[in-house]
């Protein structure tokens, strides 16, 4: 037997929803260019910002969604 949700199409604010998935959208483009970029790094800008070549790497490995 399929039993519906207790809630109404009232109950949920679809704006607020749409933008929570609009801001993780951004979030996680802003994030992949972020990890592009330090990936493209020289060792100069990697030695200002105290990180190692194989740190600078391993970030920019990550996928997008990993915070």
């Amino acid at each position: 037997m399929i039993r519906a949700l207790p809630i109404t199409i009232r109950e949920i604010d679809l704006g607020v929803m749409l933008m929570n998935v609009a801001r993780t959208f951004y979030q996680w483009q802003v994030r992949a260019e972020q990890r592009q970029r330090l990936g493209e790094l020289g060792q100069h800008a990697l030695n200002d910002m105290g990180i190692s070549r194989s740190q600078a790497k391993a970030e920019a490995r990550k996928p997008f969604f990993w915070n």
